[in-house]
């Protein structure tokens, strides 16, 4: 699903093994407001909820231009509560999730790994730099790996390369793009260069481009920063990201590498199962030894899909659980995701939101190691969930929340 900036819903429809099914419908923002800071009757619906709370009234807007005008006049405080997606926002008005009825096969997947070309002996290829340019972009589908490569060394052919991309991606109509580090290196490093030569970056559905942000991924102590790309209709699912979320139980992972990560992992079995390049041969290797080069690429792309394997179906079934899209649910924290349900209740329902209890500080579980030093033998075992276990068993809940 994408909101327009104009208000419509564009829905991207599995319609068995043909193309998808492109269907448009109405749609209307809306946001949750206490009585005084209710919109213009003129631009909004408004309606009062039932029950007791901090905000007792929930407005539907004419379109997204007044929802968006609404937003930009109102302060930053607690008088009001909106969704900032309007994915999201579609989604849980209707009660609705993506690919419902749809299992992981059902999903149409690439991977994307692009190989560039440095100037500078011994140097990182640089997408600002004119004479650091895109080589080949390998896409990987379920028939099989697609290699685009550069026909020559020079602007015209790269131009004509990123042309060919667009092309091939929307022949390939994915549903989730693929890729390690795919934020950060390759759909940064094609943006730059999309722009040098005037190439719309058009990755998504319903003939859109792709937008992008810095943000921001929050795993335990540590945050990664990164641009985040949005694809209307799509997903961009960032192994190099999700791959670090996984390993924060183990902290087993020696780098989260894509070759590194598929060793450790077992996707490849052995050295020899594989072709490697250090990054400062792969423009000589483009050059002198084709074959190997393909080979490289086409193991990069190999080992991306065999590690989205393994990380994609938990998000998947997320997104299938919760009123966002996959993209969101890869990149919001558990917090957001309990409290996008717990606010769908309360719509449907039409119920006002509870007042927020006064934060205030507690005590929590005791924890005590009576032994120091290598434990050889060790019985694992997790006590999954025991505040919210607890809470049903004895039927208590927040005393502000009236459902």
């Amino acid at each position: 699903v994408w909101i327009s900036p104009e208000g419509a819903a564009s829905l991207a429809m599995a319609d068995g093994d043909g193309p998808r099914k492109i269907t448009r419908t109405a749609f209307q923002p809306f946001a949750w407001t206490t009585e005084s800071a209710q919109p213009d009757p003129a631009n909004a619906r408004c309606e009062r909820l039932e029950g007791e709370g901090q905000l007792t009234h929930l407005a539907h807007f004419a379109d997204v231009a007044a929802y968006r005008a609404w937003q930009e006049q109102r302060p930053r405080n607690a008088d009001s509560e909106s969704l900032r997606s309007l994915e999201s926002q579609f989604l849980l008005q209707r009660a609705a999730r993506l690919f419902s009825g749809l299992t992981l096969s059902h999903l149409r997947r690439v991977q994307v790994d692009i190989e560039t070309g440095c100037g500078e002996p011994g140097g990182f290829s640089d997408a600002s730099r004119a004479g650091d340019r895109v080589l080949a972009i390998g896409i990987g589908t379920a028939l099989g790996p697609r290699l685009l490569e550069l026909k020559a060394m020079t602007h015209e052919a790269e131009r004509d390369l990123l042309e060919e991309f667009n092309r091939v991606l929307a022949e390939e109509d994915p549903d989730v793009i693929e890729g390690h580090n795919i934020f950060k290196f390759d759909l940064d490093y094609l943006r730059t260069r999309c722009r040098r030569f005037k190439v719309p970056c058009a990755w998504g559905r319903f003939g859109q481009e792709a937008t992008w942000r810095p943000s921001r991924l929050r795993v335990a102590e540590r945050q990664l920063d990164f641009p985040r790309y949005d694809l209307p209709g799509r997903t961009v699912f960032d192994t190099y990201l999700m791959v670090q979320l996984y390993d924060l139980a183990a902290r087993e992972l020696p780098s989260y590498g894509l070759k590194a990560v598929a060793q450790h992992l077992g996707l490849t079995k052995a050295e020899h199962d594989r072709t490697y390049l250090a990054p400062a041969a792969i423009q000589e290797t483009f050059a002198h030894d084709r074959e190997r080069f393909r080979a490289y690429l086409r193991d990069d792309l190999r080992e991306t899909r065999a590690l989205a394997d393994l990380l994609l179906p938990g998000y998947v079934a997320q997104a299938k659980t919760f009123p966002m899209t996959l993209q969101d649910a890869c990149l919001r924290g558990s917090a957001f995701k309990a409290e996008i349900l717990l606010l769908e209740k309360y719509y449907l329902a039409r119920r006002a939101l509870p007042t927020p209890p006064p934060a205030r500080p507690f005590e929590g579980g005791y924890t005590r190691g009576f032994v120091a030093g290598v434990f050889k033998k060790v019985l694992h075992f997790d006590v999954a969930s025991l505040y919210p276990s607890l809470l049903l068993l004895i039927g208590r809940n927040p005393s502000g929340d009236s459902l």
